[in-house]
């Protein structure tokens, strides 16, 4: 017998189970905290920073739309020669360490930052720099996002219109903009949401001035220990994140895809459109990138191993990267056995209630998942078990919404056949549906991983002195001042970024997509 909706929630409940007990219920308990004192949504301070986090997280979906959505459409136009390379490329910085950029941000554009001394102009005190650290991470959400969106827009649509006499880009904006907007959409609520939760970022750059929300957050719990205050806030960016969210489910629910071929080759203005705009994004997203590993090989009197061989002495690099590994590697374990199984559940429920909660751990911040866990298991809160918990559930996600699309894909046809000729479900799931969609987990795996590898906010308020990782280790360095700290804390970023680009190389199996 085919299996039924109710096989896909059974198989979905183990991780359903491990969503509740490590989201739902801390987020309960800190909405039950901050119902007590919601008057600090009266505080003008606190609506100051909510002003902030919404304007710095509104500019950068702006500014991702502005250059993300023409390059995705002439890149869904075009046969040009390396792109699916530039698209894979630009998961580099989805899964690099929030820290690693901020070192490269700072290396190019902080008070001594190379094009600071080059053009005489610092931005290091202004907004400027937060929003150029959220594009770095956020333009490749746009422009993946807005291309699937652009590729699925019949090729002979726009001809048509074409024919009739409009001009490119009268048939891209009358066309094709309206058929890819819900691509469009999707891209512009991910970026802002992920802009507005951003933590490492405003914290190592904005200082007190740009704070945001999340920044609150944390020094209400970690510094000032007001939890009433903090889950305040949490509850109200809670709400904010769940309408979004399911805004999200509903915009992306018809997948993407990808035209099958016969695009034309690009010229004249399609081609000069993609090289300049494709060149702003490299230098937005590769830029810091290239910098941290540069500064980390210069010093102020030209090439040395310095800093290298600082944290090659130091004692404490070893701990740093055995816990990196081992506490990366229990997560994805954890991560990968029940994110597959949920997104093996919900392709047979075929429910959007499973859809809409399988984002809910990325679309919540890690210190507010923290102060949630700190006030509902306050006894295991310095224990080693709730630190992988939050690492597998953060990490569940990105499985998860790369292996649901690859199911969903599947001919129904395959695994019927199968059945046909006497394999049983779980021999059908075995033989047709794990081959088909295994590079689709990899991929997933490889995105969860690196991004564990690099995790900060969880960590930095749920670790213990003899738990601390590669991120707390660089973090560390950025608060010492002189020249060699900052060295040797791109040094330590460049192990970060090579390790989380390992990781995922080994892993990716090179078809997986996050949706």
């Amino acid at each position: 017998m085919i299996p039924s909706r109710l096989s896909g929630w059974l198989l979905a409940l183990p991780a359903l189970v491990f969503t509740a007990l490590l989201l739902a219920v801390p987020l309960g308990r800190t909405l039950a905290e901050g119902g007590v004192n919601l008057g600090v949504w009266r505080d003008p301070y606190f609506l100051g920073r909510l002003g902030w986090t919404l304007t710095q997280a509104g500019g950068t979906a702006l500014l991702a739309l502005l250059i993300g959505a023409p390059l995705a459409y002439l890149l869904s136009r075009a046969d040009v020669p390396g792109k699916r390379l530039f698209l894979r490329l630009l998961l580099l910085p989805f899964v690099t360490p929030t820290l690693v950029a901020v070192l490269g941000l700072s290396a190019l554009l902080g008070p001594r930052g190379w094009l600071t001394t080059l053009t005489g102009v610092d931005v290091s005190d202004t907004p400027a720099l937060i929003i150029l650290g959220n594009l770095f991470f956020n333009l490749p959400v746009m422009i993946r996002l807005a291309h699937g969106g652009f590729s699925r827009v019949p090729p002979h649509l726009i001809g048509a219109a074409r024919t009739l006499g409009a001009s490119g880009w009268q048939a891209a904006l009358g066309v094709a903009l309206p058929l890819a907007l819900p691509g469009l959409a999707a891209g512009l609520v991910l970026v802002f949401l992920y802009s507005a939760l951003s933590f490492g970022l405003p914290l190592a750059l904005g200082g007190e001035q740009y704070a945001t929300l999340e920044v609150e957050i944390y020094t209400l719990t970690a510094l000032q220990l007001r939890l009433s205050e903090a889950s305040a806030l949490i509850a109200g960016q809670l709400l904010l994140t769940l309408v979004a969210t399911w805004a999200y489910t509903g915009l992306t629910r018809g997948g993407t895809g990808v035209p099958a071929g016969g695009l034309p080759p690009a010229r004249g203005s399609v081609r000069a459109g993609i090289l300049g705009l494709g060149a702003v994004t490299l230098l937005v997203c590769f830029a810091p990138l290239v910098a941290v590993v540069a500064r980390g090989l210069l010093g102020s009197a030209g090439p040395t191993l310095l800093y290298w061989q600082g944290i090659l002495a130091d004692p404490d690099t070893p701990l740093l990267l055995g816990n990196t590994l081992r506490f990366g590697a229990m997560a994805l374990v954890g991560a990968t056995l029940l994110g597959g199984l949920y997104a093996l559940g919900a392709w047979l429920a075929r429910s959007r209630v499973l859809d809409l909660i399988s984002l809910l751990p990325l679309m919540v911040s890690p210190v507010s998942l923290a102060v949630g866990y700190l006030l509902a298991y306050p006894a295991l809160a310095a224990t080693l078990p709730m630190l992988i918990a939050a690492y597998t559930l953060l990490a569940l996600p990105l499985v998860v919404r790369s292996v649901l699309p690859a199911l969903r894909a599947l001919p129904p046809r395959l695994f019927e056949a199968a059945r046909t000729l006497g394999a049983g479900p779980l021999a059908a799931q075995r033989t047709v549906t794990l081959p088909l969609t295994l590079p689709a987990l990899r991929g997933g795996a490889a995105l969860a991983l690196a991004t564990v590898l690099g995790e900060f906010g969880a960590t930095l308020v749920l670790t213990r002195p003899e738990w601390a990782t590669l991120s707390v280790g660089l973090y560390d360095r950025l608060g010492r001042p002189g020249e060699r700290n900052l060295g040797e804390a791109c040094a330590l970023a460049t192990v970060l970024l090579l390790l989380s680009a390992t990781a995922f190389t080994v892993l990716d199996g090179g078809e997986g997509e996050v949706t």
